[in-house]
């Protein structure tokens, strides 16, 4: 069946008989991926998108769970092949688009993928504005893909700032967080995983400011563990990581898992959940996960995945070790922080010997064998 919308056409460049035939129009996402395929980039292949990020569509279908105004107005980018008629439309005006019913769907994705299998995720009905190239060649296609994707100029930090100053900071600030920009330190990535439902630290981050009574809040975690942590993950510049929605996705998947694992350790003063616990922690894990990436052993960017393989990694270690008493108390260092590391090695060589697990564990003073 042709699905038809109403369209604006348009030809930039009037003056070119090869100038690109455009169309704009509005249509709901569900239709887009009834008519519409997209092609990664292979070798020897016509593709040229990139991968599949899970955690980029997970982010933008929370984006639009987080708050029912947000909404994503930028456009879709597809070509169209075999339009018919094309050349008795009559430009700048509105007319009827009808999309060929063919056996390969006519339609190919040019930019926004994760917009638009987020958008999906989050709702299958919603519209989504599609700027179409009308009948391009593959050369136009992949010309396309490259100009837009390497040459758009991100905002810049001052240029957020500025906008703070002309409207209600609080109330903005609150929004730009679903959209993870920020405007003030304490709107940065750790307000982020602070505000974030789905993330493991929900409403547990330790604000320096004085509690308030009927808050859902729970003090857990020093904003520095969180801050420090991620960049933990984001210095291993794993490919699949460098886009802050993904680095963002992974570290959620990462402490999630191990709320789930080590739940009774989710306590307020638990020293896994101090600055030192957190960064050592993500750092063992992290090191353990990028080899692993490195080689194509695992998919980085698949929420399940990094689940999956954080629970087998928790499986090797012990909770008590948490709750023991250490040796050394001011560990908030290099040096310190690397000994913990080293322990969580060792203790991992223990269970995996069978012995137990806090033989030749140096840091430990009393070990918690409970």
């Amino acid at each position: 069946m042709p699905y038809e919308y109403p369209a604006i056409f348009t030809r930039q460049r009037a003056t070119s008989e090869r100038g690109s035939i455009v169309a704009t129009f509005a249509a709901p996402v569900g239709d887009l991926l009834e008519w519409t395929t997209i092609q990664q980039i292979s070798i020897g292949g016509p593709g040229h998108q990139r991968i599949k990020n899970e955690a980029k569509i997970r982010a933008i279908s929370r984006f639009l769970r987080l708050d029912e105004r947000n909404s994503i107005p930028t456009a879709l980018i597809v070509a169209i092949r075999g339009v018919q008629n094309f050349e008795a439309i009559e430009f700048n005006t509105c007319t009827t688009l009808v999309i060929p019913d063919t056996a390969e769907p006519p339609g190919l994705v040019i930019d926004g993928q994760h917009r638009l299998f987020g958008i999906s995720e989050f709702d299958p009905t919603m519209p989504i504005n599609v700027v179409a190239l009308i009948n391009p060649n593959e050369d136009e296609i992949v010309f396309q893909f490259l100009v837009i994707n390497n040459k758009a100029t991100k905002v810049t930090t001052d240029h957020v700032k500025l906008l703070g100053l002309n409207y209600e900071e609080s109330a903005l600030s609150e929004r730009l967080k679903t959209a993870r920009l920020t405007l003030s330190r304490h709107a940065s990535l750790v307000g982020i995983v602070d505000g974030s439902e789905d993330s493991p630290f929900y409403h547990s981050v330790i604000w320096p400011v004085e509690e308030e009574e009927g808050t859902d809040r729970t003090n857990l975690v020093l904003p520095a563990a969180i801050e420090q942590a991620i960049a933990v993950i984001a210095q291993k510049n794993l490919p699949d990581l460098v886009d802050e929605d993904a680095l963002l996705e992974f570290f959620f998947t990462l402490w999630t898992a191990v709320k789930e694992t080590w739940a009774n350790l989710w306590v307020p003063e638990s020293p896994l959940l101090g600055k030192v616990g957190v960064v050592t922690l993500t750092t063992f894990i992290i090191d353990d996960l990028t080899p692993l990436a490195d080689r194509g052993d695992i998919d980085i960017s698949n929420p399940d995945t990094v689940r999956e393989e954080v629970r087998n990694i928790l499986e090797t270690l012990t909770p008590a070790f948490w709750t023991s008493e250490w040796s050394a108390k001011s560990l908030d260092t290099s040096a310190g922080r690397q000994l913990v590391v080293d322990a969580l090695i060792q203790i991992r060589r223990n269970n995996r010997r069978d012995i137990p697990w806090y033989t030749d564990v140096q840091l430990v003073a009393t070990p918690d064998t409970a």
